[in-house]
């Protein structure tokens, strides 16, 4: 799968920058909320703000960094 590689900087300036797009931070762990119905009954489902929706996780790499889907790129 392709990715985007994001350092500690890169990293908090793109989660501040797309807030508004769903992205939050859960400890150190970048979060991609999309809200859906069908999130109700799936494993990676999530309530959030009053609705259901999936929860796509990118965790912190052993060397600090991030790797997100390359579909992203046009948050950078």
């Amino acid at each position: 799968m392709p990715k985007i590689t994001l350092n500690y900087d890169q990293a908090h300036a793109f989660i501040e920058k797309n807030k508004a797009n769903g992205f939050y931070w859960d400890n150190y762990t970048i979060v991609k909320f999309s809200p859906h119905t069908a999130a109700y009954t799936d494993k990676k489902g999530s309530f959030r703000n009053n609705k259901w929706g999936f929860a796509n996780r990118y965790d912190v790499n052993s060397d600090g960094t991030w790797d997100i889907s390359d579909k992203y790129e046009k948050f950078i």
